[in-house]
């Protein structure tokens, strides 16, 4: 496995892969593992939460997507413990072949144009056809899209597979902002993945305990 370079629209060079419609794959061979297995280790390495393969420089319909762990934060000590664990998923020529007419604000940032985020318009929810590496068809069926679930992140990514950014979807309601310099509490916090642990209350713990 490597970590590649991810392509950055505000490179010229780079934007001519980016806008392309990426190609089905045909071949579900080795090297098809081997782009995946790259894939894997650049979005974990950039920290994202799913890539195309047109971001690290191939221009195939190719995504993975890591649903992310939750989290829960001691408020007194800032602890903090996984209570999910995360869910990666490998998707080869990927469709979404049912949607939900009604759409949601989601907030999204790219890791093609990383640390600027904003609101674009996402199907509430879907379902979803792709292949797996060994070329059997999977579905994902009417599936949410809520907070940075696979529904969500799908939409994202299969956009890259046609040439489409996520500030291509931005409506008058939409805002660009920059979140470079954030901490990483702050992040997870944003992203909904981190929830606070509340202490208890000792003056509820003695009325309980008086009442057992």
């Amino acid at each position: 496995m490597a970590v590649r370079r991810v392509l950055q629209i505000e490179d010229p060079t780079d934007a001519v892969v980016l806008r392309a419609k990426a190609k089905r794959i045909t071949s579900f061979d080795q090297s098809l593992a081997g782009l995946v297995d790259d894939m894997i280790e650049t979005m974990r390495e950039a920290r994202g939460v799913g890539i195309a393969a047109p971001q690290v420089g191939v221009s195939r319909r190719v995504v993975v997507i890591e649903e992310p762990a939750q989290y829960e934060e001691d408020e007194e000590t800032g602890e903090r413990t996984e209570i999910a664990p995360a869910v990666l998923y490998v998707m080869v020529n990927p469709e979404i072949v049912k949607a939900s007419e009604e759409t949601h604000m989601l907030q999204e940032g790219c890791l093609s144009m990383p640390g600027r985020y904003t609101k674009v318009p996402r199907h509430k929810w879907v379902t979803i056809k792709y292949y797996d590496l060994k070329g059997r068809e999977q579905r994902l069926r009417h599936i949410p899209a809520e907070d940075y679930k696979v529904g969500h992140i799908a939409q994202h990514e299969f956009d890259h597979l046609d040439g489409i950014m996520f500030i291509d979807r931005m409506t008058e309601e939409s805002k660009l902002v920059d979140y470079r310099k954030e901490s990483e509490s702050a992040r997870l916090k944003r992203r909904g993945l981190l929830a606070r642990k509340k202490r208890p209350d000792p003056e509820l713990e003695s009325e309980s305990a008086a009442n057992e």
